[in-house]
């Protein structure tokens, strides 16, 4: 019977704590699921994570804030000063844009390229190359990646985004800075991978 009540409690917890919830949506299209939060009134919104610690974050970062109850709370505003700044129906076609690119734009051989060159410039050692020159070829691919940044006419939008420049940009720009990220982050870990390798040959 006690079981069964601590169980009841668990549940009525978890399920009052899942109604609390909200969302916040970033400017580069990141979803953030948090708990409750306030609009100081400075530059920074304090909010609980998922585990319930007391973060902030800059205003300028954030583009709204939506409950489970479907409302909205919009937190970017123009630079009314800026004349290139973004309305905000133009952000929202930009944000969406690059959450777009996030949930579905994937680059797996970018990071696999980057898993073998990372690995191979530490292996080379094993075949006399100073370790000084290990970071050389990680780098120069990494480097190659983000100037060579990935052009609009090789992406595929919707039909009804398409000819949309704001959707189009955030969707490209969260592309090229995802092909960067996972670009460096296949190196890491191939350069990772190749050191636990060359010293468990060495033993």
């Amino acid at each position: 019977m006690n079981k069964l009540f601590y169980l009841l409690i668990v549940l009525f917890s978890f399920s009052s704590f899942a109604k609390s919830q909200n969302t916040m949506l970033l400017v580069t299209g990141k979803k953030l699921d948090i708990g409750e939060f306030k609009l100081n009134k400075g530059d920074y919104i304090s909010y609980k994570n998922q585990k319930g610690k007391l973060k902030s974050i800059a205003k300028q970062d954030v583009f709204s804030i939506n409950s489970n109850t479907g409302k909205e709370t919009l937190i970017y505003t123009p630079d009314l000063s800026d004349t290139s700044a973004f309305t905000i129906p133009q952000m929202r076609d930009y944000v969406t844009g690059a959450y777009d690119a996030r949930s579905s734009y994937k680059t797996p051989w970018l990071t696999s390229a980057g898993f073998i060159i990372g690995g191979s410039s530490v292996g080379l050692t094993a075949a006399g190359m100073s370790a000084l020159l290990i970071p050389v070829l990680p780098v120069t691919y990494s480097a190659g990646v983000g100037i060579f940044k990935m052009k609009k006419e090789k992406l595929q939008f919707p039909d009804n985004l398409k000819n949309n420049d704001y959707y189009t940009e955030g969707y490209l720009n969260r592309v090229n800075r995802k092909r960067e990220n996972h670009a460096i982050l296949g190196t890491i870990i191939g350069m990772a991978a190749g050191t636990i390798a060359v010293i468990a040959f060495a033993k």
